[in-house]
Parts: C-alpha cells; structure tokens; sequence
C-alpha cells in the first residue's frame, strides 16, 4: 500500500536554482568520497536484486546538492518534472519514503542516479533490508566509511544541517524531504507540521536547537541519537 507526501512538488522553483559555492562544495566532496572508496571492497549483491532499494534512502544535505547537479546535467526539464510530479512523494505502507531513483526495468539498471548515487548505496547498499538471496556479504572498513561520512556531513568541524523550524534543523533524510526543506518558507512550514501530524520522521535526523541533541520520530516518541 503506497500513500502521497500531499505537497505539490513542481512548485519548489527555487530546487532549480542552487548557489554556486553549493554546488562546489557538493562536487568537491564526493570527489573526495569516490577517491576513498575506489579501491576498498565491494558489496556482493545479485544483479537480480534491488531489495535495499525500497524504503527511506538517508543522504546528507551535500549528497542532495550533488544528486541535483546531475540532474540538471543529465536529465531533460522533462524528465525532472516527471520526477516532481509522480515519483518523488510515494510513501510506504511500512511508513518508509520509497527511493524515487529506483527504476522499475530491472534491465536497465536499478538506479536511474548510479553514478551519483549516496554513500550508504556506494559502500554497502542498504543493510536494514535482509537478503532473498543466500550471499556472504563483504566485510565493511567501518574506519574508511566513517572517513566518507565525515567528509560529507560536516564542513570545519561543524554537523550539516537546514534549519526547518524554530525547534528543528534537519541532518538527515530522504530525498523528498530535503526539496522541502531547501526551497521556502512555506515548503518548511508544511514539512514541519507533516512530521508533527503523522508523529514520523520516516527514518530522518533531525536536530532540537535548543536541547542540542539528534533525534527521530517514531509513533509520536522522540527517540535521542546523539547529544
């Protein structure tokens, strides 16, 4: 069962607008991230496979900018807008924010972003979601994934984050959220009051500006991360 982040999407003008030190930023960063990653080992995962593809895809607010430099380097205004209208908004029955790059021709390719996909998917895939299939999963180098995060979560020793409210800044979230969060006031307001009327963050970070400490939200109790 799929239900609609209720949001017109096409309206956030402002996602085709982005500062240009952004966008450096972004492309330095995971530049940095694939020279990391490039000779450390891989998942083992079927091709046949894109189970870790459903459910809230976490990225930080820097993989979001870089994932917007590719589209609008790669994609057609069409295409984006396609994106905005039916897929980027399509909640889970399971209160997850389903991954709007996931192609449904397994032919094709899972990712319709593979080359500017997140960390979580270029390190290890998705661990949450259990396996169909019997495999022996590659041994993770914890040290040079944490290397990856730090690189694009903090900037001079300061955590990423976009304030959405008075109270909240978000860390880290699925891609629809950030589009809401990054365009205007009034796209903030609704993904505030959203997050306080269904009591879920879907697996998103925020973080209280005043207690200072990371949290999420589930079924309306605000489980503490980090202080």
């Amino acid at each position: 069962m799929t239900s609609l982040i209720p949001y017109d999407f096409t309206r956030l003008q402002k996602l085709f607008s982005r500062p240009a030190l952004l966008n450096e930023f972004a492309h330095y960063s995971m530049g940095q991230v694939e020279e990391m990653l490039q000779h450390s080992n891989h998942y083992n995962c079927s091709p046949s496979c894109n189970r870790c593809c459903y459910g809230s895809i976490l990225m930080s607010y820097t993989e979001f900018n870089y994932i917007w430099i590719y589209l609008e380097q790669c994609w057609s205004s069409e295409r984006i807008n396609e994106l905005l209208q039916l897929d980027i908004n399509r909640i889970q029955g399971d209160s997850t924010i389903r991954c709007p790059f996931l192609a449904s021709n397994k032919a094709a390719g899972h990712c319709k972003i593979y080359q500017a996909r997140p960390l979580i998917c270029r390190a290890f895939g998705t661990t949450a979601a259990p396996c169909d299939e019997d495999i022996e999963p590659v041994p993770l180098n914890n040290s040079l994934f944490y290397r990856a995060y730090d690189q694009l979560y903090y900037a001079n020793n300061q955590f990423i984050a976009l304030t959405i409210s008075d109270d909240w800044a978000l860390f880290e979230a699925p891609f629809a959220f950030w589009c809401l969060a990054d365009s205007d006031e009034s796209s903030r307001q609704f993904l505030t009051q959203f997050i306080q009327d269904k009591n879920d963050t879907f697996h998103a970070v925020l973080y209280d500006l005043h207690r200072r400490h990371f949290f999420a939200i589930s079924k309306g109790e605000h489980n503490i991360i980090s202080r």
